[in-house]
């Protein structure tokens, strides 16, 4: 029913990169990195994540944070999030990925309006072919609702069960969507931060498998605002260890549901991040 909404195919894009001082590769063992093959256009998404798994599971913790603190600091720089009055952002893992906590805490305490994910499965029977399990982006009300999240079985800080039906969504309601589109006044979101195994140059994003986010946008693209207009796409913005965006020669697969990001923040060892936007 979303066939009119999805992303277009992918385009190639301009580039602007502020190359860092220092690489993984000059830091890490040269065992540490990725064969992807010969061929440019890579074909096995499965085959890409596990590379990537391994790879990220083998990067030392301080590592990691050097590479958020750089990150961070570009980010906070951004246009788009200096005007952003809603962001959602996601929660990290303890390890592998970049840490979003610094993150997190500047936007609630310059007065954004930040938004969580939350997955679950959706009431049943549903007659629009939802997937078994959704996700809708849920708010935190202060910093101190931040900082009580418990850890879920992933390590991941979560929002309680008990706390989602008081809780405002970013379809313009209260609780849970159950896989509705947003309100038509829905205030909406202006800054999405994106998680993901890898990025190409293209900007094209491999997610984790289950098409979260991806099914989010299409559900949130598919509302009407209150003057009848189409919603607009949020800034998507791909946040992200420099080791999670491949070589140039390389570029994604990509399928027809798939989202491309606006712009990507990479962390790295050395003392500056980098940017890649179109």
């Amino acid at each position: 029913m979303y066939a009119s909404l999805r992303p277009p195919r992918a385009t190639h894009a301009v580039h602007k990169l502020k190359t860092a001082t220092r690489t993984f590769s000059s830091q890490m063992s040269s065992s540490a990195s990725l064969d992807l093959g010969a061929e440019s256009q890579l074909s096995d998404k499965k085959a890409v994540r596990k590379q990537l798994h391994s790879l990220l599971s083998s990067l030392p913790s301080d590592y990691v944070q050097r590479q958020s603190v750089n990150a961070t600091k570009l980010l906070l720089s951004l246009p788009e999030y200096k005007n952003a009055r809603s962001i959602s952002i996601f929660m990290s893992m303890p390890s592998a990925e970049i840490n979003t906590e610094s993150l997190t805490k500047d936007a609630l305490s310059s007065g954004k309006h930040v938004f969580v994910p939350y997955i679950y499965k959706p009431k049943q029977p549903r007659q629009d072919n939802l997937p078994v399990s959704i996700m809708d982006m849920l708010q935190l009300a202060s910093e101190d609702d931040f900082t009580s999240l418990q850890p879920d079985k992933w390590g991941i800080p979560s929002i309680p069960k008990e706390t989602v039906p008081s809780r405002t969504n970013s379809f313009g309601g209260k609780d849970l969507t159950d896989g509705d589109a947003p309100a038509p006044d829905a205030a909406g979101l202006d800054v999405i931060l994106m998680p993901c195994m890898a990025f190409d140059q293209d900007l094209n994003r491999l997610g984790h498998g289950k098409g979260y986010y991806d099914n989010f946008l299409t559900r949130y693209c598919s509302g009407k605002t209150a003057d009848g207009l189409n919603r607009k796409k949020p800034f998507l913005v791909g946040f992200a260890l420099a080791e999670q965006m491949l070589p140039s020669l390389y570029r994604l697969p990509v399928d027809s549901w798939d989202w491309k990001v606006d712009a990507i923040v990479l962390g790295d060892g050395g003392s500056e991040a980098r940017l890649v936007r179109a």
